[in-house]
């Protein structure tokens, strides 16, 4: 568990994030009193709208393709 104060997590809130998500507890301070902790959360199942909105947007190509040389091609031609 590590401990920031408010002035500190302003400037490096991208780093505390980081830290957070990786598993650690983060304690941001004010006045020497625990404002706030960050602790990841737990992913959330997806749902039937979702999947369904996913399924419906998927793009599947007409014909096979190596991708690796349209990338090559697209980088000679610098796109």
């Amino acid at each position: 568990m590590a401990y920031y104060t408010l002035e500190d997590a302003i400037t490096r809130l991208p780093e505390l994030l980081a830290k957070a998500t990786d598993g650690e507890e983060v304690i941001i301070t004010r006045l020497d009193e625990d404002l706030v902790k960050l602790v990841p959360t737990e992913p959330r199942p997806m749902t039937k709208e979702e999947m369904d909105r996913i399924k419906a947007n998927q793009v599947v190509p007409l014909k096979p393709f190596d991708s690796t040389s349209l990338i090559r091609q697209m980088r000679d031609e610098c796109l």
